[in-house]
């Protein structure tokens, strides 16, 4: 294997923080992770104490990297739309790798045992939707002020609760003489 993150061919198999079985970097201890052996290991997975997520993401690999498998390219899949952090994501091997530290943030996160999900299409859509909505809200408050949104939004919840409520949209509609 070629580790994706820094080229090198020294991988160990080892067991990482909760027994994960891995095959890590010598060099820049990174660690492929195959989803097959992590479903197995979270079946049994142990309570594992969750560490303060610092956010302490020295580097950021924004480019694609190859799979140390296959050597395609592997997707970049986000964690959180609140969390700068990316897993790289070989769907054709089925494994993900994590750069020295993605673990122990995964941890922090409360994560850990997700990470199947994690890479998932449904996981992914949902994080984009989420993004989609946030920046839909604050561009709202942006126009309207908090205020009149706050406003807005409870008159939205009383007309949602209407029998008549396409005839009030309607009336409001209306231009008034």
């Amino acid at each position: 294997m070629l580790c994706p993150a820094c080229g090198q061919q020294q991988f160990v198999a080892v067991s990482i923080e909760g027994g994960l079985p891995v095959q890590r970097c010598g060099a820049c201890g990174g660690v492929w992770v195959e989803l097959e052996r992590y479903r197995a290991w979270r079946k049994n997975m142990p309570e594992l104490a969750a560490g303060d997520y610092k956010g302490d993401i020295n580097f950021v690999n924004d480019a694609a990297r190859a799979c140390p498998v296959t050597g395609r390219m592997m997707a970049r899949v986000k964690v959180d739309k609140d969390v700068p952090l990316r897993l790289d994501f070989s769907p054709a091997a089925q494994g993900v790798w994590l750069d020295a530290g993605e673990w122990t943030n995964l941890l922090a996160l409360g994560l850990h045992g997700q990470l199947d999900a994690i890479v998932s299409e449904r996981w992914q859509k949902e994080l984009k939707a989420a993004g989609s909505r946030e920046r839909m809200e604050a561009a709202h408050r942006l126009r309207f002020g908090d205020a009149a949104y706050e406003e807005l939004l409870r008159m939205r919840t009383w007309l949602a609760s209407q029998d008549k409520r396409s005839e009030m949209v309607a009336f409001l509609n209306a231009r008034a003489d």
